[in-house]
């Protein structure tokens, strides 16, 4: 190994430590024995057994058995599991018969968390741990061709170290993973594993291969390796005889591909076990060749530095709960691919092998997490205890889960990094885990959060992990801080930033424009993190929603509502629990707003300049791009341009990694106002990101007002009516508000405006905010006229109106012209400084409206058909086609207009609701419209300087609400990232209506 910080191993699966006979293998099953399932074994016709699907299932000792699906958690399927009571699994199967006189090894991939094994009726062995894989060898327990029986006592534990029933706010106990029954021959290898070592140039490599061999008997081990395009790689030497105890071979490799995220090139060992020239057992194991250094505070990989895009995940499947499937596990690695995403912190526990599989092939970095979490720190009261860091009597559990972890995985090319505890106070467990994992694996860094806990103890990490800086990169916490991204002389990596909104409860309700609005924090995280050089990456928390639509429970009861809610309102409790909607994609897989903002925020090609002041017909575009991958010429990526129905290629430029350059748009007929589409692909013809770029000042077409006659005022004892050809607007004299305006014979406003201030008078900007803030909020009810006037000039008709809401002075000048245009401005005076939410005028609709369309200039360029707010766009109101709780959704989210999460059990607040893209503001409109089903009677919205945001809101026997706001803000979005931080004072705005 050369003198480099770090060398890391790379794909392969490890074997247990040591081997026994079968007389001495009983007293060695709590171990952290691993094996390697074969592909061939001699004499044997299948070598493994895959257990899932049915098995017998008892809620308790005295309940009859009943059909429960494995894997997945009884909780799910209608099984209220309670923390510390025991609840049973039975399997019975047929061993093969060729099983008999091999080994015979029994794996679960994950059972949480305190497992007690029986098998043919005799006790095996307990695990502790819900996601650690174990594996017993249960030779002496089975009989090969004959019906066995595996029993299996599962108890979810209150002191369960991970902590995960806490977090997912109701008990998960069960089998999650997969289990399987395999045959391995008497003599085997152990404790395989493989690392790659290259050379200074980074051009050669050294395969190094380990394992264990408890005896030999005239054995040889015979290797082939193949490339990623299936020739066979020449190997000096492919033959070597085994001994007893450690073997290690050298396998020297000539200009191998390289393996990092971006190229995922994978080679294939074959692993032949041969005695008197006959096959023994067989087995595969991809390898990435790569190498990942520490130099100071920065992280390389094969010699070039990498900056790490990503996201924090958690296992998750909406009927079977905490459990994933290799489908699942697929698509969640091609999802963080399209999204632009490199790296995965598997939060906060080790995955399973089939979702690292799919990293190694794909490419995405990973931090590899132990199962071990908020020690000390976050837990509910009644997971107890919560500290045990110092405890010897918990050592065994931090370090077997641990152990289990890295000696499954530690061959994966995706792995860069172990974490040994997430957001947890130092303790001595802590640090024996460090000690051990550092002595085993000599080729990885190794992250521990809270880091600031050791006080002034010698680190126990490799890498500063911080939580939730704020957009600028600057956080101080538990006694580390980080300055611009940058801190404490090695990587900075925030491992949990840019958390997406979901304790916002009432926010989430009503706008679920506040996930659109968060892509700017992103925006702003990512292109600060990318340019300090002491920035190793950030990982969104999270990837993806964690909400359980559990089940009404068949047996036992919902106990866990009492305490599981995170401080969720009483409002918002129901039988879907769990921390939110925080993921980039629903539990479905389904894109929300914060998918596309995650792909252009995280693009590694950047455009500089998205707009060209003016432009020549026939003159080549020169726009300046940024190369933002890590080991990717923009020569590899594919540059398209479209332009009024064409499409033509753009030269690659040779920009390194890392590096600004220029692209070069061929000329064609441009127009002054126009817009041109480029797009990158990649080579493999998957989308990158996509720019519209603007030529010249944009044309936007508002809606013209374009009645024509005279306008006319008609006085009587209630109302003032102002007319004109085809529209009325009538003024209650009582009110002054106006009431039933009328168009082409529709009532486009039923009643206003109404003034709409809602103000935070404490910022709550903080990252445990999950209540709403101090605030002063108007109220419609509290309208008090005062006066109402009018005057006729100049062919216009200026009303007048004042009054007040409580303390707040209020004045209100409506400006009527003959073609159906309306001005509104209105200013006040009285009413409480702060950090504003929304300040702006609201309207009573009728419920006539049932389409939206709109224009505005949003936070990105150009945004997918189907967004929650594009740039422009057409939707209806309503969608008929309610998902049923617990159902899949078969339309976009955007569409969706009940949450089983927000509004508890009855998943809406009316019997007809909006969509979520109905009532999420469009901020920056230059116009919204809203139509009836027939053409007449539309009332639009117009801003020609895009500086208004209109939203809608509705709720069983109240009005339509139309609330246009001049100025509106987030400041609950909390967690560190932005908000604009508007004082509410002054107060006034000016709006544009057309009928």
């Amino acid at each position: 190994m050369n003198s480099r910080t770090f060398v890391l191993g790379l794909c392969a699966c490890c074997l247990p430590l040591f081997w026994q006979p079968a007389s001495a293998r009983a007293a060695e099953q709590t171990s952290e024995t691993t094996y390697l399932i074969p592909e061939y074994q001699s004499g044997i016709q299948r070598p493994s057994l895959l257990l899932n699907g049915t098995w017998d299932f008892k809620y308790t000792e005295k309940d009859r058995w009943e059909p429960i699906l494995v894997p997945g958690e009884p909780a799910m399927q209608g099984y209220a599991i309670r923390h510390d009571q025991p609840f049973f699994y039975r399997k019975t199967f047929t061993v093969p018969a060729d099983f008999k006189g091999q080994t015979v090894i029994l794996r679960f991939d994950g059972v949480y968390s305190h497992a007690r094994l029986f098998v043919n009726g005799k006790f095996v062995r307990e695990h502790f741990g819900g996601f650690s894989r174990w594996e017993t060898d249960v030779t002496d327990f089975v009989k090969a061709g004959r019906k066995n029986e595996i029993r299996l006592e599962v108890t979810d534990r209150l002191d369960e170290i991970s902590y995960a029933s806490g977090y997912a706010h109701h008990p998960i106990g069960g089998i999650l993973r997969d289990v399987t029954l395999f045959a391995l021959p008497e003599n085997h290898p152990a404790d395989f594993h493989l690392e790659t070592d290259l050379d200074a140039q980074y051009q050669d490599a050294v395969l190094r291969v380990r394992y264990q061999m408890n005896r030999v008997a005239g054995e040889e081990v015979v290797y082939s390796l193949l490339a990623p395009d299936g020739r066979e790689v020449k190997l000096p030497q492919a033959r070597f005889a085994l001994k007893p105890g450690m073997n290690s071979q050298d396998l020297q490799v000539t200009a191998p591909l390289k393996w990092d995220a971006e190229h995922p090139n994978l080679y294939t060992l074959h692993v032949q076990v041969v005695r008197d020239g006959q096959e023994v057992c067989r087995f595969s194991k991809r390898v990435g060749f790569r190498e990942v250094e520490i130099r100071k505070d920065q992280m390389f990989v094969n010699g070039m530095p990498v900056k790490l895009r990503g996201a924090c995940r958690h296992d998750i499947h909406p009927k079977l709960g905490r459990t994933t499937t290799a489908e699942l596990d697929s698509l969640d690695v091609l999802l963080f691919k399209r999204s632009n995403m490199n790296f995965v912190r598997t939060s906060h526990y080790p995955p399973s092998e089939h979702f690292l599989d799919y990293c190694d092939r794909f490419g995405v970095y990973v931090e590899c997490e132990s199962a071990v979490c908020f020690v000390d720190t976050h837990r509910q009261k009644n997971y107890a205890p919560g500290k045990t860091q110092d405890s010897t009597a918990f050592t065994h559990r931090y370090l077997s889960q641990l152990r289990e972890m890295v000696k499954s995985f530690r061959s994966h090319a995706s792995i860069l990094f172990w974490s040994i505890g997430n957001e947890s106070v130092y303790g001595k467990n802590f640090q024996q885990s460090w000690d051990w994992v550092k002595a085993t694996d000599t080729t990885r860094p190794v992250i521990f959060s809270y880091p600031g806990s050791l006080g002034d103890r010698q680190p126990i990490y490799d890498l500063l992990s911080m939580h939730y800086q704020d957009v600028h990169g600057n956080l101080n916490q538990w006694n580390r801080s980080t300055r611009g991204f940058e801190g404490e002389g090695i990587p900075a990596i925030f491992d949990e930033w840019a958390h997406p909104a979901c304790y916002t409860y009432e926010t989430l309700q009503t706008d679920p424009n506040i996930r659109e609005f968060w892509g700017q924090s992103l925006e702003m995280m990512w292109s600060g993190l990318f340019d300090a050089r002491g920035g190793l990456g950030g990982a969104i928390w999270g990837y993806i929603d964690e909400t359980f639509q559990l089940p009404e429970p068949k047996k036992g009861t919902p106990f866990w509502k009492e305490f599981a809610h995170t401080a969720k309102p009483e409002g918002f409790r129901g039988n879907c629990v769990g921390y939110g909607e925080w993921g980039i994609v629903d539990v479905w897989r389904r894109e929300k707003p914060e998918f596309w903002s995650t792909k252009k925020a995280y693009s590694p090609v950047r455009l500089l300049e998205r707009e060209v002041a003016s432009v020549l017909p026939g003159e080549r575009l020169i726009l300046p791009v940024y190369n933002r991958f890590d080991h990717t010429s923009l020569q590899e990526i594919k540059m398209v341009y479209s332009y009024a129905g064409k499409e033509g290629n753009i030269l690659s430029p040779a920009v390194a990694p890392h590096q600004k350059g220029v692209l070069v748009v061929p000329g064609e007929d441009w127009k002054e106002g126009t817009a041109v589409e480029i797009a990158f692909y990649t080579a493999q013809g998957e989308l990158i990101d996509k720019e519209q770029v603007a030529l010249g000042k944009p044309v936007v077409t508002l809606p013209r007002a374009s009645r024509k006659g005279a306008l006319t005022v008609e006085e009587s004892d209630g109302f003032i009516r102002v007319k004109g050809q085809g529209f009325e607007i009538p003024f209650s004299r009582q009110s002054g508000l106006i009431e039933k305006a009328v168009a082409d014979g529709q009532v486009v406003i039923e009643k206003g405006p109404f003034l709409h201030l809602f103000i935070n008078l404490n910022h709550l900007s903080g990252a445990e905010v999950r209540k709403t803030a101090t605030r002063f909020v108007t109220d419609e009810r509290d309208w008090k006229k005062e006066s109402l006037t009018y005057t006729q000039r100049n062919g216009m008709v200026e009303v007048t109106l004042t009054g007040t809401y409580q303390d707040v002075q209020t004045t209100v000048y409506f400006t009527i012209a003959p073609t159906g245009k309306m001005h509104v401005r209105y200013q006040t005076s009285g009413e409480p400084n702060g950090y504003l939410r929304e300040t702006g005028l609201a309207f009573h609709l009728p419920d006539s409206y049932r389409q939206l369309e709109w224009q505005r200039k949003g936070l990105w360029s150009c945004y997918p058909e189907d967004a929650l707010s594009g740039n422009a766009g057409r939707a209806s109101l309503y969608n008929p086609n309610r998902v049923a709780y617990g159902e899949e959704p078969k339309q976009p989210w955007a569409d969706d207009t009940h949450n089983y999460y927000y509004w508890a059990d009855a998943g809406a607040n009316a019997d007809q609701p909006l969509t979520n893209r109905a009532k999420a503001m469009k901020e920056n409109i230059y116009f919204y419209t809203l139509r009836p089903d027939n053409p007449a009677g539309s009332l639009s919205v117009c801003s020609a300087d895009a500086t208004l945001s209109c939203r809608l809101y509705k709720r069983d026997n109240n009005p339509l609400v139309l609330y246009v706001d001049d100025r509106w803000d987030y400041p609950e979005i909390a967690w560190g990232n932005y908000c604009k931080t508007l004082e509410a004072v002054p107060c006034q705005g000016f709006m544009e209506f057309v009928f």
